[in-house]
């Protein structure tokens, strides 16, 4: 079969003026990330609050409330209050770089061709995608409507990474929590109060107690309890905005 170079290079024309669809480049991966970064934010930093409720609730337990005034205990407890507010502040920071990394370097990744096959056209500029791109970018790609498309599996993602590393952190007096923030807490609360060295088991075993509380909860992490449904929305719209 011949084709006429009319044909041929008419051809040719028409591909290299198809509309090629982009990916949501750098900016968009960074203000998607962080969008969900700061919704989980506020999730598990209701179990930083939970666990120094825990502190204040459980720390002297089993030790005669004779043992310290109230002022030293209050002062005994605010000393590892503060410290838990120091781990939450530890933990906020690596949030954002967990999200990007499971949305845009785990497998399967957002990256890559979102042209083959064809399934939306990219708007101009200046126009945002619409929830229609949303629902027909049904492959995997870089896009910003295929991560909206998948953004149910991307929170089920981002969720078990993220209560996998909070439970790790709470696990035991060899985790991150304990001998960071709330060990050297305690160390300082007895160095203060030397009443209370005949007491160091107990008070070592009351903190592991409520971090193991705290661990177990967090099977409960982002759940539909916790997620606003109104974030889906909000994080789709920033999304559909970027080119």
């Amino acid at each position: 079969m011949r084709f006429s170079v009319a044909a041929i290079v008419g051809a040719f024309s028409i591909a290299l003026c198809a509309p090629s669809v982009l990916a949501c480049e750098h900016e968009c991966q960074v203000n998607v990330s962080r969008a969900f970064a700061d919704k989980y934010e506020l999730l598990s930093n209701q179990y930083f609050t939970l666990l120094n409720s825990k502190v204040e609730d459980s720390l002297f337990y089993g030790i005669p409330s004779d043992t310290l005034t109230a002022a030293e205990r209050e002062t005994a407890v605010k000393t590892v209050k503060d410290s838990v507010v120091g781990a939450q502040d530890a933990w906020d920071k690596t949030i954002f770089q967990t999200v990007f990394d499971t949305i845009f370097k785990d497998e399967p990744k957002f990256k890559g061709d979102c042209n083959h096959p064809h399934r939306v056209n990219q708007p101009p500029l200046g126009v945002n995608w619409t929830m229609p791109d949303c629902h027909n970018m049904d492959y995997i790609c870089g896009n910003p409507p295929s991560i909206c498309h998948y953004m149910p599996m991307i929170k089920t993602r981002i969720v078990k990474k993220l209560t996998g590393q909070l439970q790790a952190s709470v696990d035991g007096d060899d985790s991150n929590v304990y001998v960071s923030f709330v060990g050297p807490a305690l160390q300082t609360v007895l160095t203060a109060q030397p009443k209370l060295t005949p007491y160091i088991a107990t008070l070592h075993g009351n903190l592991n107690q409520i971090l193991e509380t705290i661990k177990d909860d967090l099977v409960n992490f982002a759940d539909d309890a916790q997620w606003k449904h109104e974030w889906d929305m909000e994080i789709k719209i920033l999304l559909l905005t970027f080119p």
